[in-house]
């Protein structure tokens, strides 16, 4: 039996608040690379990955009938700024792997790497315990 281990390293960026203007949410400004985001509501957090961070605000932003999850988001994100709290928007787009011979930069254009990054993050916040939007 051979036992393995994987170690991941990541370092979250402010980027600004999202802010409510008339009846659409405005995002901070966001290059449009891979990596994955943590919204900052009062009380819990909501983490994703994609390949393209402003394309996937705009989703959350403007979302479609039949997109669950950027509707979902879009009405939380708007409950939680119309009752006067904060989300705050924080981004990684860099992120590094040890599997026992040194780190290495992950390579964030892939999804299982963008994947384990978040997973990384969700376990981490749920281990520091901190609420779940996600879950």
């Amino acid at each position: 039996m051979t036992r393995e281990a994987v170690s991941v390293e990541f370092e979250w960026r402010p980027i600004g608040e999202v802010q409510l203007e008339g009846q659409r949410l405005r995002f901070p400004t966001v290059a449009d690379v891979p990596g994955a985001y943590r919204f900052k509501l009062t009380e819990r957090v909501y983490i994703g990955e994609t390949d393209r961070l402003r394309r996937r605000f705009q989703h959350y932003r403007t979302p479609g009938p039949s997109q669950s999850t950027n509707l979902r988001l879009n009405a939380l994100i708007r409950e939680r700024l119309a009752a006067g709290e904060s989300v705050q928007v924080h981004t990684l787009t860099a992120a590094q792997v040890d599997t026992g011979s040194g780190p290495r930069q992950l390579d964030l254009t892939t999804k299982a790497a963008r994947l384990l990054v978040e997973n990384a993050a969700l376990v981490f916040e749920e281990a520091a315990g901190t609420p779940i939007e996600n879950l």
